[in-house]
C-alpha cells in the first residue's frame, strides 16, 4: 500500500501507513462493499436520516481547506457519491499547504468566507480575535444531537476550546504514536532481549554500536539515529518521567525543561553522545537523512511515529535480505511506564457567521460532517469505489492500481473528514501492522498529555517560536558538551526574561480561570 507509506509524510501532521482503527463494517460501493460485515447502528441511523433528507433541496456548501498534491476534479464519482450520500452540493476550495495559513488570513481580511473553513491553528491570535469578535459558531452545544459527532473525544475537543467553549470540529488524530523502532534481527544477533527499561534500552545501543550485529566484521553501525530536532527525545523524557510540554504545580503551569526528568533525559542523550552510541552528526540531519541511517543499514534504532516501522521494514528487505524491524513503545521508567501525548487533533473546521446565517444551516452543515463519519463515507473516502479503486481479497480491501487511486482520490478527500484517517476499513496487514495498530489503541492509557493544549498565551502566540529557539539551542549544546549545568540553567533564565515568565503567568491566570 504504497500511497499509505506516503500519505504520513505529506500530511499536516505526518501520516504513513494506515492501521484499521475500526471492526470491518459498511463497504463504500453503491452496491457493495469493503467486506461482508454487517452495518453499525450508527450508520444505520445516518442513512436513514441520509434517506429521508434526499427529498429536500441539496445543501449547497462551500468549504476551504488543504492539498498536497493535485486537487480532485468536482465532477469525479467519489464527489458525486459523497454529494448523494449527503444531500449537499459541494464547492470545495483546495487550497496548497504550503500557503494555506496565508490564504486563510487573506480570507478572513476579505469578509468573503466559506460556510466551512479549516484553520491549521486556532490558537494563532488572528483566530483567537476573530472567534472574540463573533465571527465563527460555537457548536458545543449541538454536538449530542449527531451519532457520530458526539463520540468524538471530549478531552480533544478541551484542547481546542477557547476561553471554555467549543468554535469547530478537530480532525482527530491517534494520541499516541511514538515509540522504539529497531532491527530485531540485529538484536538477535547481539544475543539481547527486546528493551523494558532504560537500561535495557542503553545496553541494546550499545551493543548495537559495539558487536557488529549486521556481522560484517567491521564496527561500521550505530545504535540510535536521531535529527536536529531531536524528534525522539520528547518520547524519552516521557519515560523518563518528565512533563509533556508543561505541567501544573501548586495551581500554576511550569516548562517540562525546569523538571529534573527532563534534565536526566538530555544526561541519558549525552551519555549515548559521549559514547558514541547516537549519531554524532544529528545536530545537523534532517528527517530524511535520518530514515536514511535505517534504511541503509547504518543504525538499529530511532524513535518516531512507530506507523514509520513498515516503511522502514519495506524498504530494508530489498537491500538486506532476512532484515527485520520491530517496535517498542513502553518502557519502564522512574514512573512506570507512560508514553508521550500528542493532541489529539490536526485543524479545525470553523463555520463563519457571515456565511452561515442561521442555526437551521449550522445544523445542516454538522450534520454533514457527521454522516461523513459514517463507515461507508469513511471507506469511499479512504478506499475510493469498489472495482475500479480496490477489490477484496481475504475479506479485506486491497487497492487495484495505486496510480488510479492517488490520481483520483489520493489524501485529498480525506482533509474533508473529521474522523481519523485510521477508521476507514481495515485493509490486509503485515503482523509489524497489526501490532503497533494495538499499540497505538493501548498507549491511550499511559498518554503524558500536556495541560496547556487548551490555554493560549497572547506572548506564547507571538514569541513562543523564538523563546523556543532559545532552550532547543541550549539543549543541543548541553549534549554536545558545550553547555554544562550552569550554562543550563543560565538558558532558562534567559527564556523566562525574554518573555518565558510571562507565559507561564498568563497560562496560569487562564488555566486558574478554566477551573472555576
Amino acid at each position: 500500500m504504497k500511497r499509505q507509506l506516503k500519505m504520513r509524510k505529506t500530511g499536516i501532521t505526518a501520516i504513513s501507513v494506515i492501521v484499521g482503527a475500526t471492526a470491518l463494517l459498511t463497504g463504500c460501493g453503491s452496491n457493495s462493499s469493503p467486506t461482508a460485515g454487517g452495518t453499525a447502528s450508527s450508520t444505520a441511523a445516518s442513512t436513514t436520516a441520509s434517506t429521508t433528507a434526499v427529498k429536500k433541496e441539496p445543501l449547497k456548501l462551500s468549504i476551504m481547506t488543504l492539498m498536497y498534491a493535485e486537487p480532485p476534479k468536482a465532477d469525479s464519482d467519489v464527489q458525486k457519491k459523497v454529494e448523494e450520500y449527503t444531500n449537499t452540493k459541494l464547492d470545495i476550495s483546495w487550497v496548497p499547504n504550503s500557503s494555506y495559513k496565508d490564504k486563510v488570513n487573506v480570507t478572513i481580511g476579505s469578509g468573503e468566507l466559506p460556510k466551512a473553513m479549516l484553520v491549521q491553528n486556532n490558537k494563532d491570535s488572528n483566530i483567537l480575535s476573530a472567534i472574540r469578535s463573533g465571527m465563527f459558531w460555537e457548536v458545543g452545544t449541538y454536538l449530542s444531537e449527531y451519532p457520530n459527532l458526539s463520540k468524538m473525544n471530549k478531552s480533544v475537543f478541551d484542547n481546542i476550546k477557547v476561553d471554555g467553549k467549543i468554535y469547530g470540529l478537530y480532525r482527530a488524530r491517534d494520541l499516541t504514536t511514538s515509540g522504539i523502532i529497531f532491527r530485531s534481527d540485529w538484536l538477535k544477533t547481539v544475543g539481547l532481549s527486546e528493551p523494558k527499561t532504560i537500561d535495557d534500552l542503553y545496553n541494546v545501543l550499545k551493543a548495537f554500536t559495539l558487536n557488529d550485529p549486521d556481522k560484517n566484521g567491521k564496527q561500521d553501525t550505530v545504535g540510535l539515529t536521531e535529527e536536529k530536532v531531536m524528534d525522539g527525545f520528547n518520547t524519552l523524557a516521557s519515560y523518563m518521567g518528565a512533563p509533556n510540554g508543561w505541567e501544573v504545580k501548586d495551581g500554576k503551569l511550569s516548562p517540562d525543561f525546569q523538571s529534573p526528568e527532563y534534565y536526566e533525559a538530555m544526561k541519558f542523550y549525552k551519555k549515548l553522545y559521549d559514547e558514541k552510541l547516537i549519531k554524532q552528526d544529528f545536530p545537523v540531519l534532517n528527517n530524511q537523512q535520518k530514515k536514511d541511517d535505517i534504511n541503509q543499514g547504518k543504525a538499529g534504532a530511532v524513535i518516531s511515529n512507530m506507523i514509520d516501522a513498515a516503511g522502514y521494514q519495506a524498504t530494508l528487505t530489498k537491500t538486506f535480505p532476512g532484515a527485520d524491524i520491530d517496535v517498542v513503545s513502553r518502557i519502564k521508567g522512574p514512573k512506570g511506564e507512560r508514553t508521550f501525548g500528542g493532541q489529539g487533533y490536526n485543524s479545525v473546521f470553523m463555520f463563519p457567521k457571515s456565511s452561515v446565517k442561521t442555526e437551521a444551516e449550522l445544523k445542516q452543515i454538522l450534520g454533514f460532517y457527521d454522516k461523513l463519519s459514517d463507515q461507508k463515507m469513511l471507506d469511499l473516502l479512504g478506499w475510493g469505489i469498489e472495482g475500479r479503486h480496490y477489490k477484496i481479497e481475504e475479506n479485506k480491501p486491497v487497492f487495484i492500481d495505486q496510480k488510479l487511486q492517488d490520481t483520483e482520490i489520493g489524501s485529498s478527500y480525506l482533509q474533508l473528514q473529521v474522523a481519523k484517517y485510521t477508521a476507514k476499513t481495515t485493509g490486509k496487514e503485515t503482523q509489524l501492522m497489526e501490532k503497533y495498530g494495538k499499540m497505538i489503541k493501548d498507549n491511550e492509557a499511559i498518554a503524558v498529555n500536556n495541560p496547556s493544549n487548551p490555554l493560549d498565551s497572547n506572548t506564547q502566540t507571538t514569541k513562543g517560536s523564538e523563546l523556543k529557539q532559545i532552550i532547543e539551542d541550549a539543549r543541543t549544546k548541553f549534549i554536545l558538551g558545550k553547555l554544562d549545568e550552569a550554562g543550563w540553567k543560565q538558558a532558562i533564565e534567559q527564556w523566562r526574561k525574554a518573555g518565558g515568565d510571562k507565559i507561564i503567568e498568563e497560562f496560569s491566570a487562564q488555566y486558574a480561570k478554566n477551573a472555576k
